[in-house]
């Protein structure tokens, strides 16, 4: 056990408005945490109800003589707040931690724990979340070879980061396109930049935060058309947030803090080669980083059916699902199997998953799948007729996909025909019938065709009649073939 003297310092970082219904127990909850060595900076942003003073007694009843109190004359909003009162302030600790004044930590040794890995070198720590509904968060790890910003939002409660960090943060950060300061996403504005500094992260995959979603206050309660959690406020702003460049990076993930993300236990301190073939290694390996940051693949394999995917070949999927867009949309056609892991890299993202089948049957048999799996949030199943389809010599038959407007792009289409009921020649056909529906920024189409032969004759017949893609054989785990379009 590490002595309390070696512990980080840390500052939690509280911003309400309006929350008189919850701050006591957020507050309590705070003051249950078996790490005492914390300072509190709240800020009640122009609360119009009894918010402040409810916060003002507690904290000098839970934490005297351990707490800045801040009132706002004016609504600033969280980004303005960071700007204005958490900035000046990151020389009181070492690292802060993220908590809104609606919300409660519910374990009480998580910041202990947290400081324990600042203690070890880490920058960024989290945790998963629930809601005050009893659903669970889609929070999970980060590959460190691969940009925050292509990875999705992942981070969000109950986020924590070395103090340091946000000194480097520029101001315009926290501000929007037009200069004004973000009033929504304003978690993702400040996680961004301070992930785009450091690739010493560390996820702690437990429940360690309680979301307050049924706050009337709350963005997406006040939005008719909000998607999930997430306002069309909210969504606006998080794309502009991921469309800015990323600040550089200055602090790579170190040999040991990236072992212990990336390597199970099994293989950590071996050569690769010496555990069953390197081939089983990386297996292993991305099999441990993706049930970690993707808890819900267990229960899509568990019902996949015959032949499930193996960690390299989902692994190669979950790239390719992200390498265009945060927030994908995706068209899915063929077996199950892949349509479930799917579901799982994009569950808790405003992302689209559609999924195309040509009979009741099929139709039956994946919403069986996907309810058995747990997931049916942002799934759509659309049933259209089997059509012949032809290319150049070849006809076989094809979901006709004249159903969908042309107007809908898809950033990812995966055409999986492996076992199924499909010719083998249909695979064939996946690109030409697709053309009008593939995103002109850019697209990734995966096939899976009942042979390699297959996969390597459609490869060569797109290719000698388009201009501009790219295409990859054995490139999905060591499988399927792989068309690039676009940048």
């Amino acid at each position: 056990m590490t002595e309390i003297a070696n512990r980080a310092k840390a500052l939690i970082f509280m911003t309400a408005r309006d929350c008189e219904m919850y701050v006591r127990q957020s507050l309590a909850s705070l003051s249950r945490q078996t790490h005492d060595d914390l300072h509190v900076l709240f800020v009640d942003d122009c609360s119009e109800d009894d918010t402040g003073i409810i916060a003002a007694a507690l904290l000098n009843d839970l934490f005297p003589n351990r707490h800045t109190f801040i009132r706002n004359d004016a609504r600033w909003g969280k980004s303005r707040n960071v700007w204005e009162h958490l900035r000046p302030r990151t020389n009181m600790a070492e690292f802060i931690v993220i908590l809104d004044g609606d919300d409660q930590v519910i374990i009480p040794t998580i910041v202990d724990r947290m400081s324990q890995c600042y203690t070890d070198g880490q920058d960024v720590v989290w945790t998963n979340f629930i809601t005050d509904g009893g659903g669970i968060g889609g929070n999970g790890a980060l590959d460190p070879n691969l940009s925050p910003r292509r990875q999705g939002w992942k981070t969000s409660h109950l986020f924590s980061f070395r103090a340091s960090l946000l000194d480097n943060v520029p101001e315009g950060y926290l501000r929007d396109s037009a200069g004004q300061w973000y009033m929504a996403a304003c978690d993702i504005a400040l996680a961004l930049p301070i992930l785009d500094q450091t690739r010493r992260y560390e996820f702690i995959p437990v429940n360690a935060h309680r979301y307050t979603a049924t706050n009337p206050y709350s963005h997406h309660n006040l939005d008719p058309q909000s998607r999930g959690l997430n306002s069309t406020a909210q969504q606006r702003s998080a794309q502009d947030v991921f469309n800015k460049p990323p600040l550089p990076l200055t602090r790579p993930a170190k040999n040991a803090a990236a072992e212990r993300v990336v390597a199970p236990a099994s293989v950590e301190s071996r050569p690769l080669a010496t555990v069953a073939g390197a081939g089983q290694a990386w297996q292993e390996m991305a099999s441990e980083i993706l049930i970690a940051g993707y808890p819900t693949l267990l229960d899509a394999q568990s019902v996949a059916g015959r032949d499930p995917l193996t960690p390299m070949q989902i692994w190669a999927l979950r790239r390719a699902t992200f390498e265009r867009s945060e927030t994908p949309n995706i068209l899915h056609i063929g077996a199950p199997r892949s349509a479930l892991v799917l579901a799982s890299l994009i569950s808790g993202l405003d992302a689209g998953l559609n999924c195309l089948c040509i009979s009741p049957e099929q139709v039956g048999d994946i919403e069986a799948r996907f309810i058995a799996s747990g997931q049916t949030d942002r799934i759509s199943i659309m049933e259209t007729e089997a059509t012949n389809v032809s290319f150049e010599d070849v006809s076989a038959i094809f979901p006709d996909t004249r159903q969908i407007s042309e107007d809908v792009k898809f950033d990812l289409v995966v055409v999986d025909l492996r076992n199924t009921a499909y010719p083998a020649e249909s695979a064939l056909l996946a690109l030409p019938a697709l053309a009008n529906n593939l995103s002109p920024l850019g697209f990734n189409l995966c096939v899976f065709a009942e042979d390699r032969a297959i996969e390597e004759l459609a490869a060569k017949r797109w290719a000698s009649v388009s201009t501009g893609l790219k295409f990859c054989l054995d490139a999905i785990g060591g499988s399927g073939l792989m068309v690039v379009g676009g940048r």
